[in-house]
């Protein structure tokens, strides 16, 4: 399964179609190294999915608060009162955090010890959002009010901050000595970007360049998460080394791109089946069928595709959805395990 997956990095064809979930006995194709690494810096080594029941300011001083039970109380930005409500002044309202006294070798032993590296790629994730760090401490009106009137200020800020985590992700990718390095930053709604590419290029581009360097000057390919109809930023993507693109959800014009780009990055997603728990077994069949022929062919492809969670990963599945999930990874199994085997696949 790793090989499987890490095909997908380097252009090629694999074997048969990965899927981001085990499924039989083609296992789970990357592990993800535990929660430390992950938030370095985020909010006081504590990952953002189990936070206190009370408010909390992360290391910069954006405040957030716990989000309903069933997001696991997923930390979200507070929605007023924020912190900085005049970016000319973020000098004097974002101070560096103290760096943390780590023993990376010691810290990397323990997180791997339980990872069988020779069967599964190992991913390590980086704490720093730009775009929704920036938000956080600004609130989304006034961020997209600094972007345009100010966006030599924002540049500063977002420098500052991703200056303070490029050591730390050295020392990260030295002592993990990952397959795969993951970032993440909405920067789309449902429709439309939330900027122009213009001012992706000039602001955000160079930031995700610089917290990438430390693991693509190594060889190590970016896994890239990033929500909404964002296909107009996925070339710049690829620049910045991103290899593997989740979750490509349905509003993107997944087609166009695969045309576009080919296999030069791994579309992660693209599930648009119109699929409930109501659905019978054939149908759900021939959904994984079709939706393999349309965008796993030629490779570049992961598939995500599931009935009931979306992407909380604290909802618990009801028995219908469980019973139509697991139609979904049968099909998967058998359709794509055969998938490449035909050359028009290929």
């Amino acid at each position: 399964a790793k090989e499987n997956y890490l095909r997908l990095a380097r252009g090629e064809i694999p074997e048969w179609v990965p899927c981001g979930m085990p499924y039989k006995d083609h296992g789970p194709p990357t592990a993800m190294a535990g929660p430390l690494t992950m938030w370095v810096g985020q909010s006081e080594l504590k990952p953002m999915w189990s936070q206190p029941r009370e408010a909390w300011r992360d290391f910069w001083g954006a405040k957030y608060i716990p989000g309903p039970e069933d997001t696991g109380l997923a930390g979200i930005p507070q929605s007023y009162d924020f912190t900085l409500t005049d970016i000319t002044k973020w000098r004097d309202l974002v101070k560096k955090p103290p760096v943390p006294d780590i023993d990376w070798a010691a810290m990397s032993k323990a997180e791997l010890d339980h990872i069988d590296r020779s069967q599964v790629a190992l991913s390590v994730a980086l704490g720093m959002q730009p775009f929704e760090q920036l938000v956080a401490l600004t609130g989304f009106n006034d961020a997209f009010c600094y972007l345009y009137e100010e966006p030599e200020e924002v540049k500063a800020l977002l420098n500052f901050m991703a200056d303070w985590y490029v050591p730390i992700i050295e020392k990260i990718v030295e002592h993990y000595k990952p397959d795969l390095v993951a970032i993440a930053d909405d920067t789309a709604a449902q429709h439309h970007p939330f900027f122009s590419p213009d001012m992706y290029r000039d602001i955000f581009k160079p930031i995700y360049a610089k917290l990438s360097k430390p693991a693509t000057s190594r060889g190590v390919p970016i896994d890239f998460h990033n929500c909404g109809r964002c296909e107009d930023f996925v070339g710049d993507m690829i620049d910045f080394g991103v290899r593997y693109w989740n979750p490509a959800q349905k509003e993107n014009n997944i087609a166009a791109l695969k045309i576009k780009f080919g296999n030069k990055i791994a579309i992660c997603g693209g599930w648009d089946a119109a699929l409930t728990e109501d659905s019978t077994e054939e149908e759900c069949r021939e959904a994984v069928r079709s939706h393999l022929d349309r965008f796993a062919r030629g490779g570049g492809y992961v598939f995500f595709g599931m009935v009931g969670s979306g992407c909380n990963m604290f909802a618990v599945p009801t028995e219908k959805q469980m019973r139509v999930n697991g139609w979904i990874g049968d099909e998967l199994y058998e359709y794509g395990s055969k998938f490449y085997q035909d050359p028009k696949n290929r």
